[in-house]
């Protein structure tokens, strides 16, 4: 399929040379696939850089959603949310360092319009919404509101993959997430 080569070589390019670093030429090298291809399926550079960012923030939500919808406690439901974002990392390493790229471009590196602001603030709002209800049900200190105990869940849950795509340390895989979401719930006090 012409479009999924072009994103999967788009993916491979801007992981490597940034946005501003690649060409529509250097992407479709790869592929073999001629420029009008890229408009036809994107219509711009812009519009397959915002494609692929979408794709990682839709992609994203999806597997939180299906891990958490066979959960029901608290702790299963945020060791469902840990364990998504981990997977994801893990499958998707090239995608995940684009996504974070995003978050610390220079104003001007990237179109404002490929940025994904809504995506971002929903799939933090539904994380948030299972804090709320980790709250709800005395699983989380009430002394918090939710959007505190969500930033520092997704704050834990974000260092450790940024560590693990920049230094190579540790897997990223239920185990991780099940400390992590511990550490979350039981503090670190002895």
């Amino acid at each position: 399929d012409a479009r999924q080569a072009v994103l999967e070589s788009a993916i491979t390019e801007f992981a490597r040379k940034g946005y501003s670093g690649t060409s529509v030429q250097d992407i479709l090298r790869a592929t073999g696939l001629s420029k009008p291809t890229v408009y036809y399926y994107f219509e711009s550079k812009a519009g397959l850089f915002k494609a692929i960012l979408e794709f990682a923030y839709d992609e994203c939500l999806r597997r939180m959603e299906d891990l958490v919808e066979a959960t029901r406690t608290p702790r299963e439901r945020l060791l469902a949310i840990a364990t998504a974002m981990f997977e994801f990392a893990e499958d998707n390493p090239q995608l995940l360092r684009l996504v974070f790229s995003t978050a610390f471009a220079a104003p001007e590196e990237i179109p404002v319009e490929c940025v994904g602001v809504e995506k971002r603030r929903r799939n933090f709002e539904y994380v948030k919404g299972i804090v709320e209800e980790a709250v709800k049900a005395g699983a989380l200190d009430r002394n918090y509101n939710a959007t505190e105990l969500t930033h520092a869940l997704y704050g834990a849950i974000n260092h450790r993959t940024r560590m693990h795509l920049l230094c190579g340390d540790g897997k990223l895989n239920a185990k991780a997430a099940e400390r992590i979401v511990d550490l979350f719930l039981n503090g670190a006090k002895g």
